[in-house]
């Protein structure tokens, strides 16, 4: 007759299982943080991507036409596109939509992580106000130091709201030409903005006062500046909506910038300009002080 081995079967403890929920949890909290940061990694790449591929758009553009550079605006506003579907219209030209041959991309304009609600305003326009886009060119005006108007344009793009009956804007300006940029390698061209009325059918949203995506509210001295993405500052009723909202988009501090000639790279805010720029403005032209933002070479 055989002999037979009974094998019993033993449970886990409680002790056993809490023990191995226990580090479970511990891994899980190590290596949750590590994901996350692989996320926003990816999401900064891509964005980088995204600025990389703008500026080409924007490089071939300037080939066409004579070396200028595309224009933040140009054209007298269609809100509501006069009946039209939204989908086929813009209701101002902006420089998105300039450059729309050569990038063949709505995609391209939109961070990875800008998830900020459009708006636009439901009694002039219809309340659709399509895709996303989240970076504009810097403002240009001559007049950059003594017209308070413009004061911090010291950027590259021009801008004119042409009226209707036709001429031009009085307060219009072209954008500068290639040949006026003495450091491209080092020129700011384009910048992350999350704007609640920046979108594809409406128009690429940008401040006159270019040192508001420079530095922060306490830095100029005043509430009018925006913080880094994910602080989101609320600008109710600046457009037209208690929702309107802004935000320079960053990645743990760090701003993705498209450069002149072509080039896009991740720098701190503070790396942009001296902080003399915050404050007085015309000591810092006067010192030469670092603002890589700033069209003129002698600030590089």
């Amino acid at each position: 007759m055989g002999t037979h081995n009974h094998r019993t079967r033993k449970a886990f403890t409680l002790i056993e299982l809490l023990v191995v929920i226990a580090i479970i949890a511990i891994l899980a909290a190590i290596l949750f943080p590590v994901f996350a940061q692989a996320k926003q990694a990816a999401k900064k790449t891509a964005d980088l991507s995204n600025i990389k591929q703008t500026m080409l758009g924007v490089l071939m553009y300037n080939n066409d036409y004579d070396d200028q550079f595309v224009m933040l605006r140009n054209s007298a506003p269609r809100w509501g596109c006069n009946g039209a579907a939204i989908v086929n219209c813009e209701q101002v030209n902006s420089g998105h939509n300039m450059t729309a041959p050569y990038i063949k991309s709505r995609d391209i304009w939109a961070s990875p992580q800008d998830g900020l609600q459009r708006n636009d305003c439901p009694d002039v326009g219809p309340n659709t106000p399509g895709g996303t886009v989240s970076y504009v060119y810097t403002r240009y005006h001559p007049n950059h130091l003594t017209n308070a108007s413009f004061r911090g344009s010291f950027g590259v793009a021009g801008w004119d709201s042409t009226p209707a009956a036709g001429g031009f804007n009085a307060n219009w300006n072209n954008s500068l030409n290639g040949s006026a940029l003495g450091a491209p390698a080092s020129t700011i061209f384009l910048h992350p903005l999350y704007c609640t009325w920046t979108y594809w059918n409406g128009l690429m949203q940008h401040r006159n006062d270019t040192r508001w995506v420079i530095f922060n509210a306490a830095q100029m001295g005043t509430t009018l500046a925006i913080s880094e993405y994910p602080v989101v500052d609320s600008y109710a009723g600046a457009w037209c909506g208690p929702g309107d909202a802004m935000s320079v988009g960053a990645y743990n501090g760090t701003v993705n910038y498209g450069f002149v000639d072509g080039h896009a790279k991740g720098m701190k805010r503070a790396q942009v300009a001296d902080i003399q720029w915050a404050t007085d403005m015309a000591g810092a032209e006067a010192n030469n002080k670092r603002n890589l933002m700033h069209y003129d070479e002698r600030y590089h």
